[in-house]
């Protein structure tokens, strides 16, 4: 009797540590309601902090980071969100080229995202998409996908000499 207790408890706790983290709750898009509004509603549901900056676009704070997501929802068809993170470039070095030349060797050598220097190179920007069909999206996907974000954005930051990122401010 003992072995069988203690084995449903090792399954217990074994079913625990199995089971995901994070919510399975699903955002789903509709034309009634402006997709910012319901994506901002659906985060802040899970507890994260978010700010519409336009009628297009939130900011979202995750993990010491402001992120910019923007839905470009085509109900019945392929969706996304478009998912941006900004660093502004210090003054003094707005005008040096060797921000453009690590900007273009990111974007040759890595995929998970486009580096994109911003309108009077004020700030350099980090952009990349969660893509979805039918009208909805898993919220442990947009959890999955802004971890998956932050790491690589770390791991591309690796390759970027310390004098060009110490033209950033951070």
């Amino acid at each position: 009797m003992r072995f069988i207790v203690s084995l449903f408890a090792l399954l217990m706790l074994s079913g625990c540590a199995l089971t995901q983290t994070g919510s399975n709750s699903w955002i789903t898009f509709n034309d009634q309601t402006p997709a910012t509004k319901v994506l901002a509603q659906a985060l802040e549901n899970q507890g994260y902090i978010t700010t519409v900056l336009n009628e297009r676009q939130i900011e979202v704070l995750y993990d010491n980071g402001r992120y910019i997501m923007e839905p470009r929802i085509r109900l019945g068809g392929l969706s996304r969100v478009v998912v941006s993170q900004v660093y502004p470039i210090k003054t003094e070095h707005q005008t040096n080229p060797e921000i453009f030349v690590t900007l273009s060797h990111l974007n040759s050598h890595l995929s998970c995202a486009k580096y994109i220097l911003q309108p009077g190179n004020k700030a350099a920007e980090v952009q990349s998409s969660i893509t979805f069909i039918d009208d909805r999206l898993s919220m442990r996907e947009v959890e999955l996908f802004m971890g998956w974000m932050q790491q690589r954005i770390r791991q591309a930051s690796s390759l970027v000499p310390q004098d060009t990122l110490r033209m950033f401010e951070f």
